[in-house]
């Protein structure tokens, strides 16, 4: 989903560190889903601070200022009362200004400024899927966390990142018209092209007897591809659609016949997911 760099209010902010956060999965930082209003000494609110957890636990701080209050020396203040450390992403234009100041910082969500990351992005927009309402870039921030966790290499991350661009067969004719704008790398695309080669092979419509029927392909960087998707889908599945899916059994069967081919048991599935789970945002919604 697209950030609003302009919010004006603390229901936007909480939405803004919703999305946040799970950019911040792919670097191991868990959300707190607190978020505190700022205000001034005469009560005007003029942002909002939260909290989350780097991988090592380190707590760290992040300030958001309203669109409004900007230019008024309210973060200064802040960051000359609380040193830190505070987390920032790569596009939000805070790191000169703590390493002017000297506060200690550390940038979360690189991975966000890749090519791979835009381009979906930029496809996906704000669209959320139909029966659960959640952002469909929800899918790609937890599946490349995933990929984080299990060591995946940087080139399966990129290559998931682009994999719904080439998936379809009606992605095709553009991924073909301007393959530059998915990837610069070409190692990237054939990688999203063999994983839609693999999965493709095996959708959710098709009847397996057994895991056996799977057939995973030579390259590892897709397998772990494979397992970052399914994880992530399971996990919506059990999350929005377990009981209530016109095709439940036949979904619950599907999930669990490709985790058993990829070698991912419950234990692994259940740590993974808790890895990739975000708080909810105060005020609701995504």
């Amino acid at each position: 989903m697209r950030f609003d760099p302009d919010c004006t209010d603390f229901e936007g902010v909480c939405r803004y560190f919703h999305r946040r956060a799970l950019q911040g999965l792919a670097d191991g930082f868990t959300w707190t889903g607190r978020v505190d209003a700022l205000t001034d000494s005469d009560g005007l609110a003029w942002g909002a601070r939260t909290t989350c957890h780097g991988p090592d636990g380190t707590a760290y701080a992040s300030v958001y200022v309203y669109a409004q209050a900007r230019g008024r020396g309210h973060l200064s203040r802040h960051l000359a009362a609380h040193r830190g450390p505070y987390v920032t992403a790569p596009d939000c234009d805070l790191e000169r200004l703590f390493l002017a100041k000297g506060v200690a910082h550390v940038v979360a969500g690189r991975f966000a400024t890749t090519r791979e990351y835009r381009a979906i992005e930029r496809h996906y927009d704000d669209r959320c899927a139909r029966r659960s309402g959640v952002p469909l870039m929800n899918h790609i921030d937890e599946g490349v966390a995933v990929l984080r966790a299990i060591g995946a290499s940087e080139r399966a991350a990129r290559a998931f990142a682009i994999h719904p661009l080439v998936q379809l067969d009606e992605a095709l004719p553009d991924a073909l018209a301007n393959p530059a704008a998915l990837t610069d790398d070409p190692a990237v695309l054939l990688l999203a092209m063999e994983y839609r080669n693999v999965a493709n092979a095996c959708l959710s419509h098709r009847a397996l007897a057994s895991a056996d029927e799977i057939t995973l392909g030579p390259l590892p960087e897709v397998h772990a591809m494979l397992v970052a998707d399914k994880v992530q889908n399971r996990k919506d599945f059990d999350l929005h659609h377990r009981g209530t899916h016109p095709r439940s059994d036949a979904l619950e069967r599907y999930f669990a016949l490709w985790l058993q081919r990829l070698g991912v048991d419950e234990a692994q599935y259940r740590a993974l997911v808790a890895r990739i789970t975000v708080a909810p945002s105060p005020v609701g919604g995504w």
